[in-house]
């Protein structure tokens, strides 16, 4: 376990030198040239898709998964610049800690929550992987937007959040998923020539497994399970593909909220709960 948690760490400092200078999503000049390509035929295919491919598609949602957070300790994990959310949790929460592992996205956090006016925030440039960098613990929730699928090592990765956790602490999830054969097609095709493989790692069917058996899944909500085939259809009808997109999404929100249909899933979200020991 020490030896994944080492090597994880390694991998999250050379994760930290990209993020202090780029972006997850945008095209850069750090990345190579089939990088940029992804990003951009990425950005082209789910042009339609838009309203489920946003993380704020959610925000509603976990909202109201969270509930009262006044009594509540918080902890935003690779927070980045901050989610839809933070200025709220920041606000509302007893506690609340923002982590990332950037400092500079730290920073346009800071100014965010300043400007908000909410709250005593904590905020650490830290890896949670490192007891030394982040002794924090005792977390009432801890909510993750596009982070737990940067973990190679899942289950030590798991294991050390569970242990973070309160008595009774939920976890807030939201990841891509790579499970519906075409897309782990394109990422298989696509990975030796990606720049930031090291620390991308899409869930797929034994991520979900691992989670599930780990967690009591309380709720869950898979998103462009259907509407993914509106992101196809634009390609070759764009009007039409922008309107598939929109009813299925709502269709998805009401229909895919089953462990069983994140699998047919291109992003998922979970509401988790830290499991009673007797």
């Amino acid at each position: 376990m020490s030896k994944q948690i080492d090597e994880m760490l390694a991998t999250n400092a050379a994760q930290k030198r990209y993020y202090e200078v780029a972006s997850g999503r945008e095209v850069s000049t750090e990345n190579s040239g089939a990088t940029n390509l992804w990003r951009r035929l990425r950005e082209r295919a789910l042009g339609a898709v838009k309203v489920s491919t946003s993380s704020k598609a959610l925000t509603p949602l976990h909202r109201q998964w969270m509930g009262d957070l006044s009594n509540l300790k918080v902890l935003e994990l690779g927070v980045g610049t901050g989610s839809a959310l933070s200025v709220e949790l920041a606000t509302a929460a007893r506690e609340y800690i923002a982590l990332d592992l950037s400092q500079q996205r730290i920073d346009k956090l800071a100014k965010k929550l300043a400007k908000g006016g909410g709250g005593e925030p904590r905020l650490y440039v830290a890896d949670f992987l490192s007891a030394s960098e982040f002794p924090e613990a005792d977390f009432d929730i801890i909510y993750a937007l596009s982070v737990f699928h940067h973990f190679e090592h899942f289950e030590a990765f798991l294991d050390l959040v569970d242990r973070k956790l309160a008595k009774g602490g939920r976890v807030i999830t939201y990841d891509p998923v790579q499970i519906w054969w075409p897309i782990r097609a394109l990422r298989a095709i696509y990975r030796p020539f990606q720049t930031d493989s090291e620390w991308e790692h899409p869930f797929d069917a034994a991520s979900l497994r691992a989670i599930e058996g780990r967690f009591d899944v309380v709720a869950c909500q898979g998103l462009l399970t259907r509407a993914k085939w509106a992101a196809i259809i634009a390609v070759l009808a764009p009007k039409l593909g922008a309107r598939l997109g929109q009813k299925w999404h709502a269709d998805d929100m009401a229909r895919s909220t089953t462990p069983r249909s994140l699998r047919r899933s291109l992003h998922a979200s979970y509401l988790l709960r830290k499991r009673e020991t007797h």
